[in-house]
């Protein structure tokens, strides 16, 4: 993730993802009544994550990682929303031993949270 800008905006960041994870793309639903925020993306991605993990690539938990990692580094909306809406939730959609190897240690430090 080094060298790349962090999505400034939910848009950004649900086009982040939908390139990192295709298969969100279909299944993302988002919400009539009001627009996206960090916090509500994650938290709908969070039950794609946790669903899907046995079909996730490396590759894919890579990138992820990367992306992870490199929006916990600064504090801001985008930390606190993968803060509390994903690495809080690791151990609980059972997705912690497996995106562990691809975390910052900043980012780990978060998901013991």
């Amino acid at each position: 993730m080094s060298g790349r800008p962090l999505p400034e905006t939910p848009e950004a960041l649900l086009d982040e993802l939908f390139d990192i994870f295709p298969q969100f793309r279909s299944e993302y639903v988002g919400s009539e009544d009001y627009p996206p925020n960090f916090h509500s993306i994650l938290q709908e991605f969070t039950c794609f994550f946790g669903a899907e993990l046995a079909a996730l690539s490396e590759e894919q938990l890579r990138k992820f990682g990367d992306l992870v990692s490199a929006a916990v580094a600064p504090a801001g909306q985008l930390e606190n929303a993968f803060g509390t809406c994903l690495l809080e939730h690791l151990h609980q959609i059972r997705a912690k031993r497996v995106l562990w190897p691809y975390l910052s240690a900043i980012a780990r430090e978060k998901s013991q949270a």
